[in-house]
């Protein structure tokens, strides 16, 4: 009993010890913990603060994919890059469309059937501009959610709820292009700042 007391306040002292060391600051150069983040202004803007940041990287993930491998696939039985970019847009314009007043929404992008896509018959111009402006229509929609709001239905799910839900299927797809740059020898831009390792997202 007395053994298991001992260690125990050993590990305590020893914890202390490092906590303390992490926690110093002064001229010595001691690790200070960063300052807790500001709390969002709002739910609203909580959600926006995710995806924002996913919505930049398959933007810059368009911009970067030479137009020569937009109709490239991983295998034939998934979109190519075309299709993905197509089918992100239409889901940014159909869960933000009517939010943001737009009524009826941008007409569907990734349309057609095998060996007959729309998108794969774009330009890579058309397919970056309408996902840009997909993307503006989201963060438009943000603007006009407010907590009195934002539970109120849209379609089938709340206000707020169809920005989470968008937020969170393009993050899905934005894990299916990084596969897909990796694939084809780029550094998804959610890596890039790190130097793109091949062990990094």
């Amino acid at each position: 009993m007395k053994t298991s007391l001992g260690i125990g306040a050993m590990c305590v002292t020893v914890f202390g010890i490092s906590l303390g060391a992490f926690q110093a600051t002064g001229a010595g150069g001691g690790r200070q913990a960063a300052p807790p983040p500001a709390p969002p202004t709002s739910i609203v803007a909580e959600v926006n603060g995710f995806y924002s940041p996913i919505a930049g990287y398959i933007t810059r993930s368009a911009e970067m994919v030479p137009e020569d491998k937009y109709t490239w696939q991983a295998t034939p039985d998934v979109r190519s890059f075309a299709r993905l970019f197509a089918h992100i847009t239409d889901d940014n314009n159909g869960a933000c469309a009517a939010i943001a007043g737009v009524n009826p929404a941008p007409g569907r992008v990734d349309t057609g059937a095998v060996g007959n896509w729309a998108a794969d018959k774009m330009t890579k111009a058309d397919l970056v501009k309408g996902l840009t402006e997909s993307v503006a229509l989201c963060q438009r929609a943000f603007t006009m959610v407010e907590p009195s709001t934002m539970m109120e239905m849209n379609g089938r799910r709340t206000r707020i709820g169809s920005l989470i839900y968008n937020t969170s299927h393009i993050n899905e797809h934005y894990g299916n292009l990084v596969t897909y740059l990796r694939l084809i020898g780029m550094v998804p831009p959610s890596s890039a700042p790190r130097g793109g390792g091949p062990g990094l997202r």
